[in-house]
């Protein structure tokens, strides 16, 4: 981690401004403290410079020598508040260790996070603990029912180019823990990407290593508001409130200047509407013609797909088969849980899928829905072994998946039942 923020120095301060820094949670001492039912009052000089109202308690912890044996100023430090149970967890690394580690001029980053942020935003049915893995830092956590703060939490690091690195990792942090009250979740949850979307929140990617338990949830990623998220970062609240306010008004100066555009664009197109109607009508005159110009072209295609279900391939109708199978691909269309790469076409009825996966239990459940809706089955060697291969690692998963196509029924209308699309024969 270290020679990595070593190589980040040396990119130009614009694309530092584009990262998001993740510091290892080794590097912290943390603590889960109640809050009083009111933070105490503040001015409003104070307020001003407050990201919340717990700011200035927080920080007079932080300053009590019995709590933290480093004055204030000299720490890098943030909290994450579930004001549901009245509670705050305190995370806290002296700027001097960061410093000797290779992380300094943090403010040059777009946010600077410790690696287990994305543990903070989720709330649990029951007590729960469960591993979170970033690069070669593991951490476990321990939270009590419907609460986001921790109970506890410890970090540690490891060698991952040793056999038993991580086992003898996760041994260790078992042995930090009291698991006694707490369901521990025995796959070890992987950090991903971070994302920033439009609507101002950062949604942190996160997958099961191995996935293969039912009873793991499949959708692990946590989505939290930009705004709570200075909470938080590491840096100085002085920063904190400066950028925050900065940032802000360069929204506000982009969204001025988009909005001016498109005003400037309207009164263009207005203007030149009036000045070259006439010639607006010539031109749909025009379009209309070539719109009759192409429906040949259309009545050609369609006889052209006719002809390929009777073609030298036996038959083959890959454009159906195709559509059929991926209705069942799992997720919202825009981001879809199943990607196909590669499509072999052995017979009629034989397909070879290759592609990529979410995860390895996306993949699982896109074969089990094609089998429970009877759209295909999957294929076995001469040993009985179903011909499916799934490979996850590097933060990727990929497939390889034989089917036999199950062949569409059809009723008196000629649609298939249970099928939006008309089969590919229908007139």
């Amino acid at each position: 981690m270290p020679d990595q923020q070593e190589s980040a120095v040396d990119l130009p301060v614009g694309d530092l401004h584009e990262i998001t820094l993740r510091i290892p949670g080794e590097c912290f001492f943390c603590e889960t403290i109640n809050l009083p039912d009111e933070p105490p009052a503040e001015t409003e000089v104070k307020k001003s410079q407050s990201i919340s109202q717990w700011d200035g308690y927080l920080s007079s912890v932080l300053s009590n020598p019995n709590f933290s044996p480093y004055p204030l100023e000299q720490l890098a430090w943030g909290y994450h508040l579930c004001s549901k149970q009245s509670k705050a967890f305190i995370f806290a690394s002296p700027l001097s260790r960061l410093r000797q580690l290779g992380w300094q001029n943090l403010e040059l980053f777009r946010r600077v996070f410790p690696s287990f942020i994305g543990l903070l935003g989720k709330e649990y049915s029951k007590p729960t603990a469960l591993f979170l893995l970033s690069e070669e830092t593991l951490t476990l956590a321990c939270f009590e029912t419907e609460c986001s703060v921790p109970e506890s939490l410890h970090s540690l690091r490891f060698d991952p180019d040793e056999e038993e690195g991580l086992e003898s990792a996760r041994a260790k942090l078992l042995s930090l823990a009291d698991l006694a009250k707490y369901h521990l979740v025995k796959d070890v949850l992987v950090a991903g990407e971070v994302f920033r979307d439009p609507n101002d929140f950062f949604l942190f990617d996160h997958q099961w290593m191995e996935g293969k338990d039912p009873e793991l949830e499949l959708d692990q990623d946590v989505r939290m508001s930009a705004d709570d998220l200075w909470q938080h970062d590491l840096r100085s609240t002085e920063f904190k409130v400066s950028e925050k306010n900065r940032r802000r008004q360069r929204r506000s100066r982009w969204k001025a200047i988009k909005m001016s555009a498109l005003v400037a664009v309207l009164m263009a197109i207005c203007f030149v509407g009036l000045e070259i109607g006439e010639s607006q009508l010539t031109a749909l005159s025009s379009i209309e013609q070539q719109k009759a110009r192409q429906v040949p072209l259309v009545i050609e295609s369609k006889k052209l797909l006719e002809k390929l279900k009777q073609n030298k391939l036996g038959g083959i109708d890959p454009f159906g088969t195709i559509v059929r199978i991926a209705n069942f691909r799992g997720g919202p269309p825009e981001r879809p849980h199943i990607w196909f790469s590669h499509a072999h076409f052995e017979a009629r009825n034989l397909v070879k899928i290759e592609g990529e996966g979410k995860n390895v239990e996306s993949v699982n459940t896109f074969i089990e829905q094609l089998e429970k809706n009877k759209v295909a089955t999957l294929r076995t060697g001469r040993s009985g072994e179903e011909r499916r291969e799934i490979k996850s690692g590097g933060g990727s998963t990929t497939f390889e998946v034989d089917f036999r196509i199950i062949e569409e029924t059809k009723d008196a209308s000629g649609i298939v039942p249970g099928n939006s699309l008309p089969p590919v024969d229908a007139p």
